[in-house]
């Protein structure tokens, strides 16, 4: 079922993006927030860059240049085979980053580098003890960002049975 959002003729959007980006780590909540960065620029006229940053840390930098040609293909074959469930009219970019100092860091310099207007990112529901030790990529995303965030869930289906979420 797709959902659209109805304006009264003359007026502007009340979502004025034009420019998203979407991170993605290639896992299933990641996907979900490219379907919904999909479902927003559908209803904004937006375009969606895809972005993947791949954390290189500067402790073992041989062992990483080692291997950084093969990881950049596996990323960007990875990202290609993502981009395919985009609509073409819709895709601005794909990018494969390598930032020795994190993902977020990245995420959020992209952002500036192309005025972003929005950043759909998905949060994975760790525990809160591996939150509270590591934190999250996404609550990070949001406290730096330089454009709003939409964080987007991974999704609960309810049981008929009991009404509880479950997962």
């Amino acid at each position: 079922m797709k959902t659209t959002i109805d304006e009264p003729p003359g007026e502007p959007s009340p979502f004025p993006w034009k420019n998203i980006l979407t991170p993605t780590d290639f896992s299933a909540p990641s996907k979900q927030a490219v379907a919904t960065a999909v479902r927003l620029a559908e209803q904004c006229g937006a375009k969606i860059t895809l972005l993947h940053v791949i954390h290189l840390p500067a402790a073992h930098p041989i062992e990483a240049a080692l291997n950084v040609d093969s990881i950049m293909a596996a990323a960007r074959e990875s990202l290609e085979e993502m981009a395919r469930e985009i609509p073409a009219a819709l895709l601005q970019e794909k990018l494969v980053r390598l930032e020795p100092q994190g993902t977020v860091q990245g995420i959020i310099a992209v952002a500036r580098e192309l005025s972003i207007d929005l950043i759909v990112v998905a949060t994975h529901g760790h525990g809160r003890l591996e939150r509270a030790l590591l934190g999250s990529t996404a609550e990070k995303v949001v406290r730096h960002a330089p454009c709003p965030v939409l964080v987007v869930h991974k999704k609960e289906v309810l049981s008929q049975s009991h009404q509880t979420p479950t997962k």
